[in-house]
């Protein structure tokens, strides 16, 4: 788990189960950080969202970042890449 945020109680529940608290953040084993060869190494599953673009309130966005570059500027000044 890389996170999670508890949600409001003007949140809409979730329509498969009814109900939720919070919204849980995480990486799996195959993913892109873990295995830049792997699955992944190219795009981003359907549900990944650029971890910049969240906040409260609001649904996180995918981005050219999140589907697998380019680099941020804080990467690139600190020399690191996007697996290619």
């Amino acid at each position: 788990m890389v996170g999670y945020a508890r949600l409001g109680p003007e949140a809409r529940p979730s329509r498969s189960s009814g109900t939720f608290r919070r919204r849980v953040f995480w990486l799996l084993p195959h993913d892109r950080g873990t295995d830049p060869k792997g699955l992944y190494a190219a795009g981003a599953p359907a549900e990944a969202v650029d971890p910049r673009t969240l906040a409260p309130g609001s649904k996180g966005c995918k981005t050219e970042r999140s589907e697998g570059g380019p680099p941020s500027s804080a990467m690139r000044e600190l020399g690191m890449g996007l697996p290619l």
